[in-house]
């Protein structure tokens, strides 16, 4: 028997949604346009300047009859802020009357023409790209409230982006035997940005030709925030990146290799030396005060996999240490902070190992020599949030499918693609409307672009733009005055 889903109220017998009869037509009267929020992203481009600095970095067309390197640029940031997630989704922006006025402009380029001009970029041009995209980042950053420039956290890791195609340049099988690419993401954990992204070739080592770029970015942000840290895995874990961290006075933490030279040194820290550890998610509860309790959940999960492997190994308490380590061919030690966590049976036994108990070891490498051993783990820990950021990155704009055969084409629509995470970015930051951290993209696109509005123009060439009153209505003109006092 199938339930009726209908919310009934007592008094009234009929259900919430009766589905009047309805007529379609055509609306011949103001065009309509089905995300708003794109007004707000076009001030905001025109404030930081953004048409002007990539036209005069990036030179591909030998003629601008008629559109402009900015233009074809505009175009792709545009489709994917509006919830494109391929080339062809630009016959959207062409189709929308209203978002052409809107643009100020009399047509959009073709999904086949903008296709064209990614495969006009050589080596050299996509480095001129990166400068543009440095130098607008670089004014975002000098709006950012002061607030907001105290601490800065970079992070780098890097990401397998799977390919199906059997025609892609530089594709090629990765560690994990996926065919694809692989995808370099420096990022800022306070603010959300992609400093630098560089999409290689499937089998490029995560951290390979990073010393290379890496001063250049602790300078670039030092200019704007008051403190600097690194973080990354054990991929950065190398001399030649902790250099440049060491010379310029930067905190970093790293995740290190278990040699064997270092767990020999671990397996050897006294047992009066190791304390409890408490997680982060631990750490951050607050007791309740007062009022019921709520019942807390079964775990399921737990509950399957007792089902399914009852003699698994499971995870018992978890202690922290530290010591001071030097590796090889490095100038000077380092501590080293040390987390294990016990291996136990189904009854809470410890499982042995050649003789010893078992434990799994998490070990982090920094030159804070300050905070407890707790807090630098946490700080360590903390880069996790970098892979929902790279996850929301390549599912939230479509980065899940590369879109043409050319590598260096892929590659700049790639950095294209970081711009327009940028602009989402910058616009929640720097007008205090959300946490570009922390705000997702396809909840942007929701909150803030996937809005209804009807658009006309005035005798003097205006554009009105009409909308339904209410929160969002509110909101939207907030953030129009906001771009405005930048």
């Amino acid at each position: 028997m199938i339930q009726e889903l209908f919310y009934l109220d007592n008094e009234n017998t009929e259900r919430c949604f009766s589905n009047p009869p309805m007529i379609v037509k055509e609306n011949k009267q103001s065009p309509l346009l089905g995300c708003a929020g794109i007004v707000p992203v076009r001030n905001l481009v025109e404030r930081l300047g953004i048409a002007s600095v990539l036209d005069s970095h990036i030179s591909v067309l030998k003629r601008h009859n008629p559109y402009f390197e900015s233009d074809h640029i505009l175009t792709f940031v545009y489709n994917f802020l509006t919830g494109g997630e391929v080339i062809n989704d630009i016959e959207r922006l062409q189709e929308s009357e209203g978002l052409v006025k809107i643009l100020g402009t009399e047509r959009i380029p073709d999904p086949t023409t903008a296709g064209d001009f990614l495969v006009r970029f050589a080596t050299n041009d996509i480095e001129d790209f990166q400068s543009a995209f440095e130098q607008m980042q670089d004014t975002a950053f000098s709006l950012l409230d002061r607030k907001r420039k105290e601490m800065a956290t970079i992070e780098h890791d890097s990401s397998i982006h799977q390919v199906y195609g059997e025609k892609k340049e530089g594709a090629d099988y990765a560690y994990e035997n996926t065919y694809g690419y692989n995808v370099q993401y420096v990022t800022l954990a306070e603010t959300g940005d992609v400093l630098h992204q560089e999409l290689r070739e499937g089998n490029s080592y995560s951290s390979y030709g990073f010393s290379a770029i890496l001063p250049g970015i602790l300078d670039r942000v030092g200019e704007h925030f008051k403190h600097l840290r690194y973080r990354a895995d054990s991929a950065s874990y190398d001399k030649a990146i902790v250099g440049p961290c060491e010379e310029r006075g930067v905190e970093f933490y790293i995740s290190a290799d278990h040699t064997k030279r270092l767990m020999r040194d671990v397996l050897a820290i006294d047992e009066h030396a190791w304390k409890p550890y408490r997680s982060m998610k631990l750490a951050g509860k607050k007791k309740q005060s007062s009022g019921k309790k709520r019942k807390k959940r079964k775990n399921q999960k737990k509950k399957v996999q007792d089902r399914r492997k009852p003699n698994r190994e499971r995870r018992g308490k978890t202690e922290i240490a530290s010591l001071f380590y030097q590796p090889t061919g490095w100038e000077k030690p380092y501590r080293y902070i040390v987390k294990r966590t016990e291996v136990v049976d189904k009854y809470g036994q410890q499982y042995l190992e050649d003789g010893l108990c078992k434990y799994l070891y998490h070990i982090i490498v920094t030159n804070n020599f300050e905070a407890s051993d707790t807090q630098a783990m946490h700080i360590g820990q903390a880069r996790a949030n970098q892979e929902n950021l790279i996850k929301d990155f390549k599912y939230g704009l479509g980065l899940s499918h590369v879109p043409t055969g050319f590598f260096l084409a892929n590659q700049i629509y790639f950095k294209i693609a970081a711009l327009a995470w940028n602009i989402k970015t910058w616009m929640l930051n720097l007008l205090t409307v959300g946490d570009g951290a922390v705000l997702r993209f396809k909840r942007f696109l929701y909150l803030w672009i996937n809005h209804a509005c009807a658009v006309s123009k005035t005798g003097r060439n205006t554009v009105v733009i009409r909308m339904d009153p209410g929160e969002y209505h509110s909101r939207y003109a907030k953030a129009l005055d906001a771009i405005a006092r930048l």
